[in-house]
């Protein structure tokens, strides 16, 4: 059988120029707050998130990817 080549799974990227920007909504005028996934995790690979009751486990993966499981 000859090789199929590989096809990522993974979403594209869309370039940042290319989205339209968004309409006069009270979410963009909302800035995101950004914070470093090391400063959350520190040295241990999963934390807990309790959001609106509901408790959530955030981990990160081996190859260096973020899983957020309810």
């Amino acid at each position: 059988m000859a090789d199929k080549p590989r096809t990522s799974l993974a979403p594209r990227l869309l370039q940042v120029g290319a989205v339209p920007a968004p309409q006069n909504t009270a979410a963009s005028t909302e800035t995101a707050k950004r914070i470093n996934s090391r400063a959350l995790l520190g040295q241990a690979s999963s934390l807990i998130i309790d959001h609106e009751g509901v408790s959530y486990v955030l981990r990160a993966t081996r190859l260096g990817k973020l899983i957020l499981t309810k």
